[in-house]
């Protein structure tokens, strides 16, 4: 019996994280917005309303930048998990009549 509440079909799609160059790009890119939003606040030459907003929108480009940084280091390890596993399935192969037959 599956593990849904409406007795139907489990769901076993699973998500793959960002390519790596994604995950970089969208770390480098929240890193940029916050040096730029923090450069500005600490001139001080805007109101103090804007510096606020300003200092908002460091703050959520730098979330942006962590959640690059692991998605980074997510697609790393997932990329060494799947050349281990293609590793493995070439030196476990079956030579000649012990061969498995072929999935359809």
């Amino acid at each position: 019996m599956p593990d849904t509440p409406l007795e139907g079909e489990a769901v076993t799609e699973t998500r793959r994280p960002p390519s790596l160059r994604a995950a970089l790009a969208m770390a480098v890119i929240g890193g940029i917005v916050v040096l730029a939003a923090t450069l500005i606040v600490i001139r001080g030459d805007r109101a103090t309303g804007i510096e606020a907003l300003i200092g908002a929108i460091a703050l959520g480009a730098f979330g942006m930048m962590a959640y690059g940084l692991m998605q980074a280091v997510l697609a790393v390890i997932d990329t060494a998990g799947e050349r281990r596993r293609s590793d493995r399935d070439v030196t476990e192969r079956r030579q000649g009549e012990r061969a498995r037959p072929p999935k359809p």
